[in-house]
């Protein structure tokens, strides 16, 4: 079988998970509407804190109610996840500015590497660094892919993973992963796995002279 077929065959495989990833996508989303507004009661935090659950789970809520079938809505998703990712990594190679300046989250990688250490304190202290560089290879691959809509299916399935992992170890270093939509954003990267999300995309351009010449 040639690696095409097996991408092929995997996506496929995906495509068969949409029912119980919509159904996560709810439950998901009920739960992350909840904490926010209690959240947001509680502490009447500034937007610079909850600016992640804000903006996405609108947009999750959407792609639940219509079932991943407006395209535009599940473009919008792919894209908003993708420059999660694609913002993350800029900050910590500083190019949003200096540590400590206004929305900035760490400004260079050390304060990244020190971020990546509160967030697996589980994780001995030796491994750190591979971690952080890691994570920064897999968010900026995975942003670029889903900006760019390359292999969109796969790619969502990716970010869905590297959510989870990122939300798990929050969890499991005390840490609150709800004050960013962690898992939220990754049932909603498995769920536009499993539709059409490739509006403005390197994948529908490279299908256009295949429908051309069907």
């Amino acid at each position: 079988m040639t690696l095409r077929a097996l991408v092929t065959r995997a996506e496929d495989d995906i495509v068969r998970t949409r029912r119980a990833a919509f159904l996560a996508l709810w439950a998901l989303v009920i739960v992350q509407i909840i904490w926010t507004v209690i959240f947001c009661v509680r502490t009447r935090p500034s937007f610079a804190n909850i600016y992640y659950p804000v903006i996405f789970t609108p947009i999750a809520a959407a792609l639940a109610l219509t079932a991943g079938r407006v395209r535009w809505i599940a473009t919008l998703a792919r894209l908003i996840i993708g420059l999660a990712f694609f913002e993350n990594v800029i900050d910590r190679l500083g190019f949003l500015g200096p540590p400590g300046a206004p929305g900035v989250s760490w400004g260079d990688f050390q304060h990244f590497i020190t971020y990546t250490a509160v967030v697996n304190a589980f994780a001995p202290a030796a491994i750190i660094p591979t971690l952080a560089v890691l994570a920064t290879i897999a968010e900026g691959t995975l942003g670029v892919t889903m900006l760019l809509g390359a292999r969109v299916r796969l790619a969502s399935v990716g970010s869905a993973l590297l959510f989870c992992t990122f939300a798990t170890a929050m969890v499991l270093s005390g840490l609150s992963q709800m004050q960013y939509g962690v898992y939220l954003m990754s049932v909603a990267s498995w769920a536009l796995a499993t539709v059409d999300a490739s509006a403005l995309s390197v994948d529908s351009l490279l299908r256009a002279p295949q429908l051309r010449a069907a």
